[in-house]
């Protein structure tokens, strides 16, 4: 009798293969999930600060 055979488990949807091909080294501003402080406390505040969200490790080099 031989092994079973394993199945390959796979996510399908409509248009996956549409999708667009984007340059992972590439990051994009989202105004709507930025945040930044109303004013100042002191002359040498620093306000260039980003939230950076994902998996992308390319992105980030």
């Amino acid at each position: 009798m031989s092994p079973p055979k394993k199945q390959k488990l796979e996510l399908t949807w409509i248009g996956k293969e549409n999708r667009p091909k984007l340059e992972p080294r590439i990051l994009l501003e989202d105004p709507a999930k930025s945040y930044h402080a109303k004013h100042r406390v002191t002359d040498n505040d620093i306000f260039d600060n980003q939230l950076i969200f994902g998996d992308n490790l390319l992105a980030l080099k």
